[in-house]
């Protein structure tokens, strides 16, 4: 196969092959995180409910922080894609940066959370049953 036909296989391979090439492995990355979880609390809900307990309540955080790289990661990826097949190179260098910069400061806001909140985001979650 050429190099065209590797750079145009949106435009040149049938959608129902082009679905399965490009959303397999997303859904094979989402069952093994969401498999990660299940085995994580089946060995520790061998410990005790409590660290059951802790476990699911950082889940949906765990999630949260997923979907905010995530976000980021495939939004930086589309403007550059889009600035680079454009031509448009020292506008991508700026985007990746920015984009470094964003991720940065998602980090900073959860580790930020993530020390000063935990008492409160239990004690929330014990008053929500």
């Amino acid at each position: 196969m050429s190099n065209t036909m590797k750079e145009n296989k949106m435009g040149t391979m049938p959608v129902n092959k082009l679905l399965i090439n490009m959303a397999l492995p997303m859904m094979i990355s989402m069952l093994v995180q969401a498999l990660y979880n299940i085995v994580d609390s089946i060995f520790v809900a061998r410990i005790s409910e409590e660290a059951l307990t802790a476990v699911s309540m950082a889940f949906p955080m765990q999630n949260l922080m997923i979907g905010v790289a995530g976000g980021v990661g495939v939004g930086t990826n589309a403007l550059l894609s889009r600035a680079l097949g454009e031509g448009r190179h020292e506008e991508a260098d700026k985007m990746a940066v920015q984009g470094i910069f964003i991720t940065a400061c998602s980090y900073i806001i959860f580790l930020a959370i993530g020390f000063s909140l935990p008492e409160s985001f239990l004690l929330f979650r014990v008053l929500m049953k």
